[in-house]
């Protein structure tokens, strides 16, 4: 919206300038509220990535854990059945 400022009394002129004044304020402000919402937000971004990271490397190394248990589950199934086998032979 363009006024033209120079049919404006000296009073008006005042007026204007305070109103004008105030809004520039109000938006500066408004901007810092948005600066300081935007850094809160990237910092909360950061420490879940880094949240993340932790939870993907536990969960790599319960799996590794899971795959070491189950291996030694199949060696302890296997010499279960061997035992086995060797006492049916033994009647």
């Amino acid at each position: 919206m363009y006024i033209d400022v120079s049919n404006l009394s000296r009073e008006e002129k005042v007026k204007m300038k305070r109103q004008l004044s105030m809004q520039q304020m109000s938006y500066d402000s408004d901007l810092k509220k948005v600066h300081r919402q935007q850094e809160e937000l990237r910092d909360e971004l950061r420490r879940l990535e880094q949240e993340r990271s932790r939870i993907m490397v536990r969960i790599d190394e319960n799996k590794d854990k899971n795959r070491k248990l189950q291996e030694k589950e199949d060696f302890i199934n296997e010499e279960l059945k061997q035992i086995k086998k060797k006492l049916i032979e033994l009647g």
